[in-house]
């Protein structure tokens, strides 16, 4: 009797620490996750938010890449196959849907961009952003944790903010208090 008082006495006492110290190592590993690891080179990795099990992963586009030249298959589309390329300088927009570490080039899905401005229905280039609707923008202004992004985009002076749950995207942005809105 006394031997089983005592063992589930211990056990109690060690399911208790167990989990407490489960739930404190779970909220800390969060702290160490970088989501821009692998958007660098062929990593195709993208670093936008999104939930596990989630329907959606809106992440910013940097550049877009056409799949065929002349009416053949572009390699080049390769590099960009995740929609994010670290050493790219310029982002065309923030789409819903991205494929982390596939290799496989298929997204742009609900592409959104908020811009100021007269109205522009090019995209651009990266060598002329002016041209278009895209965005310069840089690292130091990029923030990226598991289930949140945000960026500055510098063209258009608008703060970007893009969070996911499992079956929604939910974007925010902040425009210049004295430039039209897009």
């Amino acid at each position: 009797m006394l031997r089983s008082a005592l063992f589930a006495l211990l056990s109690l006492a060690f399911a208790v620490a167990a989990f407490g110290q489960g739930t404190t190592i779970v909220e800390d590993r969060l702290l160490y996750a970088d989501p821009m690891i692998g958007t660098q080179r062929m990593g195709h990795v993208y670093p936008g938010a999104s939930a596990p099990f989630g329907m959606v992963q809106l992440s910013p586009d940097t550049d877009t890449i056409p799949y065929a030249v002349d009416g053949k298959y572009n390699p080049k589309v390769y590099e960009t196959c995740s929609g994010y390329q670290y050493d790219d300088s310029t982002i065309v927009g923030f789409s819903h849907t991205h494929f982390s570490g596939t290799g496989h080039s298929d997204l742009g899905d609900i592409l959104l961009m908020p811009t100021t401005g007269p109205l522009q229905m090019n995209p651009g280039t990266a060598a002329a952003p002016q041209s278009g609707f895209r965005s310069v923008f840089h690292h130091h202004t990029e923030n990226a944790s598991p289930g949140l992004y945000g960026v500055l985009l510098e063209d258009h002076g608008i703060r970007a903010k893009l969070t996911a749950t499992t079956r929604v995207g939910m974007h925010s942005y902040t425009f210049p208090a004295r430039r039209q809105a897009m």
